[in-house]
């Protein structure tokens, strides 16, 4: 008989179950905490703030990156100037320990015997980042966690947060809004019901103490060293540029008494839009090395390009642009 006891508490009504009062709440210690609403002894954290999470440095984890791009003859794209900007910021959600602990002989000091501490049920999340008319939104069905957010920034809003930056103005702040599900007694009887946590957080982009977290960068410049290693950028996935792509893997090969070298890396949706590749042999900016990309479809189909030759250039730039024609006026002229 053991499973008509399950079935009996599968379909026990939602009064029946444990379940926080959204009419009876304390805050304490910046935290509200609401009763369950059978169980006195029962209360309900609500999640904890968002913050700016921290390096093993303790330096803020954020990061502007500004990037200018302009096209040459040699890749057909002479016409083609851009400016574009990353903004990343990592997110944490960690609660001080020793809070659950004042909590409770808090709750003691106002008569609740033993109190014991749960999670507040959430049914949604929604989170945005956001500068000036920029913004990343998106929504989750379960509570929110720590993650780090990438926000692109197109070349006028790209231009207007650096000099911001550089003006000691904040002008970005990260905003979520929770859904959190309980019962309220409405006529003489327990209702689902719910009500919303929200919270915003601004951003301090400090460039006078972290000038390494801010950095600008001209896409396919020349040098006259030798080097070990080659930067990578791929915007497809953060511009949306293309619907159908799933991935671009990136091959590079440079040639050593022999035989050549190759190194392969893949961007996806949720990877990093630049990455290092770090050869095994240093190479001498003189000779080219050579780039191949394939691009991987949604619906399974691999499109293998064609070997092409690059020199002399350590930042290489792998996007697959529109054509110039495509863009705006002020994106298609190149700097006086």
């Amino acid at each position: 008989m053991k499973w008509l006891a399950t079935l009996f508490f599968l379909f026990l009504p939602c009064a029946a179950l444990a379940s926080p009062d959204l009419g009876t709440y304390q805050d304490i210690e910046d935290v509200r905490v609401y009763r369950d609403h059978q169980k006195k002894g029962i209360w309900y954290l609500t999640p904890a703030l968002p913050a700016i999470a921290k390096g093993g440095d303790q330096a803020p984890d954020y990061g502007l990156d500004i990037y200018r791009y302009l096209g040459r003859k040699g890749t057909g794209d002479q016409a083609l100037f851009w400016v574009k900007g990353v903004l990343s910021v990592g997110i944490v959600r960690d609660r001080d320990p020793k809070v659950p602990g004042r909590i409770r002989k808090v709750l003691k000091a106002k008569g609740v015997a033993s109190p014991r501490l749960r999670s507040m049920p959430v049914a949604g999340a929604h989170v945005r980042l956001l500068f000036a008319d920029q913004s990343q939104t998106w929504t989750q069905g379960s509570r929110w966690g720590a993650e780090r957010l990438v926000l692109p920034l197109d070349g006028r809003m790209a231009e207007v947060l650096w000099d911001a930056v550089h003006a000691g103005q904040t002008l970005v702040s990260f905003a979520v809004e929770e859904r959190l599900t309980g019962l309220r007694w409405v006529d003489g009887q327990w209702q689902e019901a719910e009500t919303f946590a929200s919270w915003t957080l601004p951003i301090e982009l400090d460039i006078k103490t972290y000038p390494e977290k801010f950095r600008r960068t001209d896409l396919g410049g020349r040098m006259a060293r030798g080097y070990t290693g080659l930067d990578v950028f791929c915007f497809d996935f953060l511009e949306e540029l293309d619907d159908n792509l799933y991935a671009k893997i990136v091959e590079e090969a440079i040639s050593t008494a022999g035989r050549a070298l190759v190194e392969e890396i893949t961007f996806k949706e949720n990877s990093d839009f630049r990455t290092r590749i770090e050869f095994k042999l240093a190479k001498d900016l003189d000779q080219p090395y050579r780039v191949r990309i394939t691009r991987i479809l949604k619906d399974g189909r691999r499109e293998v390009g064609e070997w092409s030759e690059k020199r002399g250039e350590t930042m290489l730039d792998v996007t697959a642009y529109r054509e110039p024609e495509e863009q705006s006026g002020d994106e298609a002229q190149a700097p006086e």
